[in-house]
């Protein structure tokens, strides 16, 4: 070979090496999925999380949304996020427990185990949250990048009977998620527990199918119920948020600073979520007089004292013992 040939080859191969360095990373959209209407807080939430990954990305990262159960419903979505057919799941943090090896986040769904909003913050912050999830991480290989949004404490509502005491709920048929905690909960205030999808309790409400529902007053007012629903009752029993997971495969697929892209924009989304929580209930609960959705004040105590109960069968069987008492004291 000659100098000059030898020049020509370097040169060549100089030139292919600059042109990949600088093409562009290929453009990646990534699939995420949830359950709720397109109204609520979980839209609102993957919509923040999906804006802010495009600006941190440059626009090489995009996300499309598809909301309502499209996809499935929550165990469906589970199984699809870990198989790698689906990207990312969004949902209720403590709707973890739809997979076995998450059964401890059952806890989660304790009626007033958080005594407010910052409390459960407080829980999410903790070594103990990072340890279960962790656990859940390690023996699902999904990955959990962060809390992406607050959701309004669950209410109750119903279409013509105001609720000051679990006496008032006897035999009223209230939609509530296909969840152990939440059906014996209903149960023991005296009311017919009926699971619906959340795609489908519009419909529900509208028809007289049930008479009433749980969900908080953000929910409530965005996707219409009040339509079908007089009166609005402040229990605010569950306090909780939403989470983002990626499924280990997808994750796998992404570079290093692709990853820190995806967690950065589910960390923005929570903290933006957070500040726009408590503006969002104030502005809710004009709505609700605007609608002329009457509110009654429920005895918090009575509620409390009927579902002691159920907390103490699932004490050390659904959860490790004292686990309850531990995240009620933080």
């Amino acid at each position: 070979m000659t100098f000059r040939t030898f020049i020509r080859g370097a040169t060549a191969a100089l030139t292919l090496s600059l042109a990949a360095a600088a093409a562009p990373a290929q453009d990646i959209t990534l699939r995420l999925a949830h359950v709720a209407p397109p109204q609520t807080t979980y839209q609102t939430a993957a919509e923040r999380f999906a804006a802010n990954l495009s600006e941190m990305s440059g626009g090489t990262m995009a996300v499309e949304i598809i909301p309502g159960g499209v996809l499935g419903d929550l165990s469906q979505l589970w199984v699809q996020t870990r198989a790698g057919a689906l990207d990312l799941h969004l949902i209720d943090v403590s709707a973890t427990v739809a997979m076995k090896e998450a059964r401890p986040f059952l806890v989660m769904w304790t009626p007033f185990l958080f005594s407010d909003q910052d409390h459960f913050h407080r829980f999410i912050a903790s070594d103990t949250f990072q340890e279960m999830m962790a656990d859940v991480e390690e023996q699902t290989g999904v990955v959990y990048l962060g809390l992406a949004g607050d959701r309004p404490p669950r209410a109750l509502t119903t279409a013509t009977t105001p609720v000051r005491t679990p006496d008032d709920l006897e035999g009223l048929k209230i939609r509530t998620p296909e969840h152990p905690m939440i059906i014996g909960a209903f149960k023991a205030w005296g009311a017919a527990p009926t699971p619906i999808k959340g795609s489908e309790l519009f419909n529900a409400l509208k028809t007289g199918l049930v008479d009433g529902q749980d969900n908080g007053v953000i929910d409530f007012i965005g996707a219409g119920y009040a339509a079908a629903q007089g009166h609005y009752i402040p229990l605010d029993y569950i306090h909780s948020g939403v989470g983002i997971w990626m499924s280990p495969q997808r994750w796998a697929a992404l570079n290093e600073q692709q990853q820190g892209w995806v967690r950065e924009a589910t960390e923005r989304a929570g903290v933006e979520g957070r500040k726009l929580h408590a503006k969002q209930m104030e502005q809710a609960m004009v709505k609700l007089s605007e609608l002329g959705v009457t509110v009654t004040e429920p005895d918090s105590d009575a509620f409390l004292y009927a579902r002691d109960g159920i907390v103490a069968d699932m004490e050390g069987k659904m959860w490790p013992e004292g686990l309850a008492a531990t995240i009620g004291d933080m």
